[in-house]
């Protein structure tokens, strides 16, 4: 492996310069060849001198074929090389300057050296938010030098095939064809991230590469960018608007066809009632999918005056669909929230009302006194779509790890500096939060339960929060209910000697539970479950407080 000291060193002025000096020497080659292979045959010359001469011009001619593919090749190599470099060397400034920052100096050998005495940070520098980033700087630099021996070996491999006369058949028509076929060689590769990489190695790996690089990879794999924990908002948001039209394209097409297949057929014909009623159910299944993205589409496209940017950080149509939706830039905002939905999330049933409620919180936080904010809908999971499947703790076990992650990508991505994190999970999606804080540990400052079903664990001290010790995870966990609403009621015991035996966990706003409590005043029972996030009302503006990093 190169060492740090030398990819410090390596000078891409010098090989910029040696790129222009191989294209203008190969620009001398492909004209002085073409005027030589214009020598042979010569007209009137016949005999064994002519055939003599012949072989000897095609003999020269297919050398400086092979000589031209392979200087295309090289400057083409040399190119990348120096635009590759300029991504690694550009890492390695930004790990040291964020090193330094958080009292980190980075070793010649890429070691991480404490510089604060004893390794006691100052009181403004929270440990935690100090232990992140020398992952975060130590993925970077382990990243760097990975990058970096990618560039030197492809680079060594495209001298040494070159020296050897790799390229090329020899054969090409034209000395000036000869370097064009040069010149669509690949040339360099791009690194792979690393083989189950953590969403701060996605990063590291991520901003390892050139712009050039990056640009490469969002035009050429969308729907890998768009997937990836770890990759900024921004890039996340351009890869995912590309592959949610192709999707979207896809899908309409699929429901016209089996439109076509419907109208071929004779409802009122017994023999063909079957097929037409089983066409009819995908149909309708494709047609909730394609409004479901129509109402993110809406709001991606055409916010209302005043609304923040949304960002699309994932998309999956299958099942019942998943997609990711952030209000505002995470990865610039002080104070970031995610909100998990419950039974019947995702894409087929609508994807309008969570998002709406996400633009509520934000409103509500900046009316806290948030400087800045940004609500993510998390459908990033498949939900239960029927009160009898929400009874299982199955989906919430299946979300854990993709929760966790995303959780983890925010971190990684997110610019240098102190964020609010807070989670926020509504009926079966308290259960789902519960479950990764409880298995997992969650990277956030505060946990906010609405509604909620159960949260997998008898007491809030049994819950992970990240840097938080478990006698003051309590202080960290809010919870709230209407009076009316019928799903705490129904899905709880309410009973401390009876709650052991519920699958998903007692009710959170118990007094015995071990939390904070706050006041959601719906009387409604038909909408109670919903009503937490209405205009005004006291349960958004203590979600609002949270998130800004107050109190209820």
């Amino acid at each position: 492996m190169v060492a740090l000291s030398d990819v410090k060193r390596w000078n891409t002025a010098q090989l910029d310069e040696i790129f222009q000096t191989v294209q203008q020497r190969l620009q001398t080659l492909t004209h002085s060849g073409d005027d030589f292979g214009k020598v042979m045959p010569v007209d009137g010359w016949s005999g064994p001198s002519a055939d003599t001469a012949g072989s000897a011009h095609h003999s020269l001619m297919s050398r400086i074929d092979k000589m031209a593919a392979g200087a295309s090749v090289v400057a083409k190599a040399i190119g990348q090389a120096a635009d590759a470099i300029t991504g690694v060397q550009h890492a390695i400034t930004n790990a040291e300057a964020l090193a330094g920052k958080y009292g980190y100096r980075i070793a010649e050998d890429g070691t991480l050296i404490d510089t604060f005495p004893a390794g006691h940070p100052p009181p403004d520098i929270h440990p935690e938010d100090r232990a992140r980033i020398r992952t975060q700087v130590a993925d970077a630099v382990t990243q760097a030098l990975r990058t970096a021996d990618d560039i030197d070996a492809d680079l060594a491999s495209v001298l040494k095939r070159a020296q050897e006369g790799d390229f090329g058949t020899g054969d090409e028509t034209t000395v000036t064809a000869a370097a064009a076929d040069g010149a669509r060689d690949p040339g360099l590769t791009l690194p792979e991230p690393p083989p189950n990489a953590t969403p701060s190695q996605t990063a590291a790996w991520w901003n390892s590469l050139s712009p050039a690089g990056q640009a490469i990879l969002l035009h050429d794999r969308p729907a890998a960018l768009g997937a990836m924990d770890g990759i900024p908002a921004d890039i996340r948001d351009k890869a995912n608007r590309v592959v949610f039209t192709q999707r979207y394209d896809d899908l309409k097409r699929q429901r016209d066809d089996l439109q076509h297949r419907m109208d071929s057929l004779n409802q009122s014909d017994p023999t063909q009632q079957n097929e037409y009623f089983d066409l009819e159910r995908q149909r309708d299944r494709l047609s909730g999918t394609l409004t479901g993205m129509d109402q993110i589409n809406d709001r991606l496209t055409n916010p209302l005056p005043g609304q923040p940017h949304a960002y699309l950080l994932g998309i999956n149509p299958q099942n019942s669909g998943q997609a990711i939706i952030a209000i505002d830039n995470p990865d610039t905002a002080v104070n970031v929230a995610t909100y998990v939905p419950g039974t019947t999330a995702g894409i087929n049933d609508g994807m309008a009302t969570d998002i709406n409620r996400s633009d509520a919180m934000v409103q509500a936080a900046q009316r806290a006194g948030s400087p800045s904010t940004s609500v993510i809908t998390w459908a990033g999971y498949d939900a239960p779509q029927t009160l009898v499947d929400a009874a299982s703790t199955s989906y919430a076990d299946h979300a854990e790890t993709s929760l966790r992650r995303f959780q983890d990508g925010l971190g990684a991505t997110h610019q240098p500096g102190e964020v609010n994190t807070t989670i926020i999970g509504h009926s079966y999606g308290t259960t789902v939060v519960g479950q990764t804080a409880r298995d997992l540990g969650l990277p956030a400052d505060n946990l906010v339960m609405v509604a909620s079903p159960g949260v997998g664990v008898q007491h809030a001290g049994d819950l992970r929060l990240d840097g938080i010790p478990p006698d003051q995870v309590g202080q960290h966990l809010y919870s709230t209910k209407a009076p009316t609403d019928p799903i705490p009621a129904l899905t709880n015991f309410d009973n401390p000697a009876a709650d052991t035996i519920d699958p998903l966990g007692p009710d959170p706003t118990t007094a015995w539970f071990g939390g904070q409590t706050f006041q959601s005043e719906s009387t409604n029972p038909l909408t109670s479950h919903g009503d937490y996030w209405l205009p005004r009302s006291d349960s958004l503006r203590s979600m609002g407080n949270v998130i800004a990093g107050g109190r209820p």
